[in-house]
């Protein structure tokens, strides 16, 4: 018996016909909504000659496989002699708008739609026509050909072997791995305390196609717990694919190392692991891989060479960075975009929240494709203030400026200059150096519009554009995008001083945004240490009413923690400078106690700077690492090495930065994390509007923006400390703030905090706690 197989013509076309080079990086062609309204607009022109979309469906029996192949034909003129079949492309412009690539997958598409249109009303010969419509003015450029259908099924049968012999390596690697993954047993000798509830909550919740919210200390074992059900529900058939995110690449790497880890116990899955462009692609960095047209080498010819890139990295399963590197190395592909065609081939996306989330990053496949999908969620909390950013935008007169400096195309120079005019007279009509507003300016808008135009025009024209000049066409487009998003829960500002200038769209709470794309997954967990208070993520995040939170108790001895507060030491704005001895002394008193490897973290570099000083002043024979605002990627990495390798490193952090979260400190690495301020996030305009927002919701606009993310913030270094159930350390909170209720109460309940008031008493309990590991 044949075993059938269902697939649009679509994405029969997208993956067995498709050639050419790929497009130029963020070049303009029309959104999916000025798609629709060009072809509405059509279909309604000759809504007196032709059907508009006209369904088909029929079954072609291909090796033992029945081929179900479906879509929808633009118009259908059926009372022309013979029938013609119109597929509609939508343009910018007619010039260079496609290659003769691009449009030889044009008319594969509108071929196979033939066929099937001809099968169906038994005609043996059809009229075929490509109509290219200018979006702006919906002039019509149509190509038409007459296809006898003996032609027509000659073209289609040999498509559809294609298909079917990469359909056959596919459908053998997705047993294999449903296979495994049904008999897959937890990877590790047993679970700790409360992991087996946490996973089966997680599997619970994928049955139940469900939303669910999980806090669990740091060191519990998120990964794993999350994953392995996961991949169990892909065993039982529940779902086809994991998206697993992480707004960290400590975190994906986690990720990759827990599902290494399943490999290892005969789990058999691929997985692909997606990297910013910046950091995976050659040509970011290396000018010889780009050619004289300004087009980097690896774009051309990309569709040609795609097909044996593809299926060396299908049989391959393990999709890490290096991997992908190497084969598109080998290929001559693009790293980036070799890794996007990848997506619909592999069980477990691995990448940052952009790629889901941020309405210009976001991935298409995401939208379009009709996989039962799971999404993962890791480090839930930052999506908070990463979303906000997804949905704000800015232009900049340094953006402007910057661009003008490099850039010798007259024409380009002229829409830059033009632009910046018009930044400059929009913000010089205003008072106030900053000023708010509740709606965008429609002149500066145009005058966004009348560059975007001029800067496309070039890009289809193949002039060479510098990269300052593209990365100011990326931010007007967010712009753009984001000025068509506005809705109540953004705000304009715009700053006047010359060397500050820019028009910023401020996105107060992307919650609307973000529940718009849940339903595009069948289930989605998010997971993090810190999720407190519960109602907050759930209302800032978009999470609906039926999600469930689920709150785990650390599985490590309470014992194994000292938590002290320093109620002696007030580290408010006017106050902290007169404290900075005591702090200073505080932190000695603590390395003293027990000499070690200690973290401590600061709400401002230009505070710890001074701390920093003062400190070495004070005790110059210590050793101190000091966190550099300017630090690049070796020196991060440096700095963590450090706790790694030496055993008595005292290191000047910042809160919430990237030596407070996502590293894994383990043993002796890390014994201690001494913390100076409650972490309240700098007051300013966009603090106080997103207070105010809050206030509106008749929620706490204080606590929503200020208190909680700094107790996120202080929580989340906190949790460096305890990693093992062998870890033994100390979390010093050095703020009087933190005795307060409204801090007390949100502090996670394996804390047990105690209240020191002079460094006397904070030494006396730090020699018997590290006493009693002595004894």
């Amino acid at each position: 018996m044949s075993k059938l197989v269902k697939i649009g013509i679509r994405q029969l076309v997208e993956i067995c016909c498709r050639r050419g080079d790929l497009g130029f990086e963020g070049g303009p062609s029309p959104s999916a909504l000025e798609g629709l309204r060009t072809h509405q607009k059509i279909q309604q022109r000759y809504q007196q000659e032709a059907v508009a979309e006209y369904r088909i469906k029929h079954s072609f029996n291909i090796s033992q496989y029945d081929v179900e192949l479906g879509g929808r034909i633009d118009l259908v003129f059926d009372k022309e002699g013979p029938p013609r079949v119109e597929e509609i492309k939508t343009i910018y412009s007619f010039m260079n708008s496609f290659s003769d690539a691009d449009e030889e997958s044009h008319w594969a598409q509108v071929k196979c739609y033939a066929a099937c249109y001809a099968i169906e009303q038994n005609i043996q010969s059809v009229c075929i026509s490509l109509n290219y419509v200018n979006i702006f003015n919906h002039q019509e450029y149509r190509q038409t050909k007459t296809v006898e259908l003996a032609e027509l099924e000659s073209f289609l049968q040999q498509v559809l072997e294609q298909y079917i012999n990469w359909f056959g390596l596919i459908e053998q690697q997705q047993l294999q791995t449903k296979n495994s993954a049904r008999d897959l047993q937890f990877p590790h000798q047993e679970f700790r305390q409360n992991q087996h509830y946490f996973a089966s909550r997680v599997y619970r919740n994928i049955k139940r196609k469900g939303q669910l919210m999980v806090e669990a200390p740091t060191g519990s074992g998120k990964t794993i717990s999350t994953l392995f059900p996961s991949i169990k529900a892909i065993g039982e058939r529940l779902i086809d694919q994991i998206i697993y995110l992480s707004a960290k690449t400590s975190g994906q790497n986690q990720a990759v190392a827990a599902i290494e880890k399943m490999n290892q116990q005969g789990l058999k899955i691929n997985y692909l692991v997606i990297r910013a462009k910046a950091k995976s692609c050659a040509c970011t960095g290396d000018f010889n891989e780009i050619n004289v047209d300004g087009k980097c080498i690896r774009t051309l010819g990309f569709f040609d060479r795609l097909a044996g890139a593809r299926e060396t990295l299908v049989k391959l399963r393990h999709l890490d960075t290096e991997t992908v590197r190497s084969v598109a190395d080998d290929f001559q592909l693009c790293p980036f975009e070799l890794s996007l065609q990848m997506l619909p081939w592999v069980d477990i996306v691995i990448g940052d929240f952009n790629y889901v989330f941020d309405p210009l990053v976001q991935l298409t496949y995401f939208k379009t494709d009709n996989k039962r999908k799971l999404l993962l969620i890791d480090e839930l909390h930052n999506l908070v203030d990463r979303a906000r950013g997804m949905y704000s935008a800015s232009i900049s007169r340094q953006q402007i400026k910057q661009a003008a400096a490099v850039d010798n195309n007259p024409s380009i120079k002229r829409a830059i200059n033009s632009l910046n005019r018009a930044l400059d007279k929009h913000l010089l009509e205003q008072v106030e150096d900053e000023t708010v507003f509740d709606e965008t300016s429609q002149s500066f808008n145009r005058a966004t519009m009348r560059f975007s135009e001029k800067l496309n025009m070039d890009l289809f024209n193949n002039k060479l554009i510098t990269a300052e000049t593209l990365e100011l066409g990326k931010n007007i487009f967010r712009y753009q995008c984001i000025n068509n998003l506005y809705a109540e829960h953004h705000k304009t500002i715009n700053v006047k001083p010359l060397k500050k200038r820019q028009v910023k769209l401020l996105c107060l709470n992307a919650f609307d945004y973000l529940k718009e794309v849940y339903p595009l997954f069948k289930s989605v967990c998010g997971f993090s240490a810190t999720l407190t208070p519960g109602s907050y993520f759930l209302q800032a995040l978009g999470f609906d009413q039926s999600a469930q939170l689920l709150r785990l108790e650390s599985c490590f001895p309470q014992k194994h923690l000292l938590v002290n507060t320093c109620s002696y030491i007030d580290t408010r704005y006017r106050q902290r400078e007169s404290y900075i001895d005591k702090i200073c002394k505080t932190i000695h008193c603590c390395y003293q106690a027990r000499p070690g490897n200690y973290l401590v973290f600061f709400s401002s570099y230009y505070f710890m700077n001074l701390v920093h000083e003062r400190f070495k002043n004070f005790f110059g024979e210590m050793p101190t690492l000091l966190q550099s605002r300017e630090s690049d990627e070796q020196q991060r990495l440096d700095f963590i090495n450090q706790f790694f390798e030496y055993d008595k490193t005292l290191g000047f952090a910042i809160l919430g930065g990237i030596f407070a979260e996502g590293i894994d400190y383990r043993g002796q690495s890390l014994i201690g994390a001494i913390i100076v301020g409650v972490g309240l996030p700098q007051a300013n305009t966009e603090q106080r509007l997103i207070e105010n927002d809050f206030n509106n919701l008749g929620l706490n606009g204080f606590d929503h923006t200020y208190r909680f993310p700094g107790l996120i913030r202080v929580q989340q270094s906190a949790g460096r400390v305890i990693r093992s159930e062998s870890d033994r350390g100390v979390v010093i909170l050095i703020d009087r703030r933190f005795n307060q209720m409204g801090y007390r109460q949100h502090c996670p309940p394996h804390w047990q905090v105690q209240d020191r008031r002079g460094i006397e008493t904070l030494e006396s309990s730090l020699i018997e706690f590290w006493g009693h590991e002595d004894s």
